[in-house]
């Protein structure tokens, strides 16, 4: 085995601290503390996130990919078994502190999934590119017995137009949004996501799908 390389000061101010630098400079003031998070999906859902309770169901084992600090958890039926995995060590911490169980883990790596009754994706598609949402579903199709539960916020549509005060909102909602780990590349139109989530069902053999819009948020549920 090769002796591992010590950092020097300089190299660890290249390669280190440049790169948390750079993701502070893209993070979001909404993600830099779990409460801050919370309030924001607060105001933006009101109480539309209690449709998750009937949409999933009683004692299914839940598993979340992209969890933040396992806030989904509260919406299931206590009956669920819940588990999970985000990128954000902050939020992932915060977590494990009120007893949750998630773990620090990439969404686009199969190998940290824990196979479940339901995989759930919760405002994670639009933080990714479409080659990365199409890997994302072929993981949940492999790892999922029941369903896939899809949420997505389509009151981002307004950002998806091409006037000026379109291009304004999108900035806005990129400036507010940006998670310091995945660059927003363009908000989708309401055809988009219904081309987007026909695609996906297509391509992943999912024998049948069900969209319930609810509160300016698109709730989809993929049959495995």
């Amino acid at each position: 085995m090769g002796r591992s390389k010590l950092l020097t000061h300089d190299d660890f101010y290249d390669n280190v601290l440049l790169n948390e630098l750079e993701n502070e400079r893209m993070r979001s003031f909404v993600y830099i503390h779990p409460r801050i998070y919370d309030f924001a999906i607060r105001f933006l859902y009101f109480d539309g996130l209690k449709i998750v309770k009937k949409l999933i169901g009683g004692g299914k084992t839940v598993f979340e990919a992209g969890c933040g600090y396992g806030r989904m958890q509260k919406y299931l039926d206590p009956s669920c078994v819940y588990s999970g995995i985000d990128l954000n060590e902050k939020f992932v911490e915060f977590g494990r502190k009120k007893n949750r169980n998630i773990k620090i883990g990439n969404v686009l790596d199969r190998k940290q999934y824990r196979k479940s009754d339901v995989i759930l994706l919760a405002d994670i598609l639009h933080h990714l590119t479409i080659k990365d949402i199409k890997k994302l579903l072929t993981i949940s199709v492999h790892n999922a017995r029941e369903k896939i539960v899809i949420i997505e916020p389509v009151f981002v549509d307004i950002g998806s137009k091409k006037n000026v005060f379109s291009r304004a909102v999108a900035k806005f909602m990129v400036f507010m949004d940006s998670d310091g780990f995945n660059e927003i590349e363009k908000w989708m139109s309401r055809d988009e996501y219904n081309d987007l989530f026909k695609s996906l069902k297509e391509s992943n053999n999912i024998k049948e799908m069900k969209i319930t819009h609810y509160r300016n948020h698109d709730f989809v549920e993929m049959f495995v």
